[in-house]
């Protein structure tokens, strides 16, 4: 009998205590730490697509100083001119109209409309849903 306790008090192991509590622990972290990175891709798309936005805002801030240059300091009042012959002049950088798609915007699909809003609606192939937009004004 004497040697029957011995033997119990010799194992070693963790208690059925201490595995449940460890469970516990990891169910709480997965169910507070998976959504957040379920979600991270999405995310950093959606910054690329603001990424993007921000680099057709500077070709059109661009054209926008190369017009007033050309133009002898005439401000322009439609973001067409600021695409067009007095503007940038290159399709290889806005749409000549500044209605289409940016070219050369690398892995980002994005148009522009004559208003200067800006759509970004693919990033690296994959599409966005809801399209990531942004409107650039003529300067005063």
């Amino acid at each position: 009998m004497k040697r029957q306790e011995n033997l119990l008090k010799n194992q070693k192991g963790f208690t059925l205590i201490e595995i449940i509590a460890v469970l516990v622990i990891l169910g709480i972290l997965s169910a507070v730490a998976v959504p957040k990175y379920m979600d991270l891709q999405n995310q950093s798309r959606i910054k690329a697509a603001d990424a993007a936005i921000a680099e057709v805002k500077s070709r059109l801030s661009n054209g926008f100083g190369i017009y007033l240059l050309k133009s002898g300091g005439a401000l322009p009042n439609t973001v067409a001119l600021v695409c067009g012959a007095n503007g940038i002049n290159d399709a290889n950088v806005l749409p000549l109209n500044a209605v289409g798609t940016v070219p050369n915007l690398g892995d980002y699909t994005a148009t522009i409309a004559a208003n200067g809003l800006i759509t970004v609606t693919a990033v690296q192939g994959t599409a966005l849903s809801p399209a990531r937009t942004n409107t650039w004004t003529l300067p005063n």
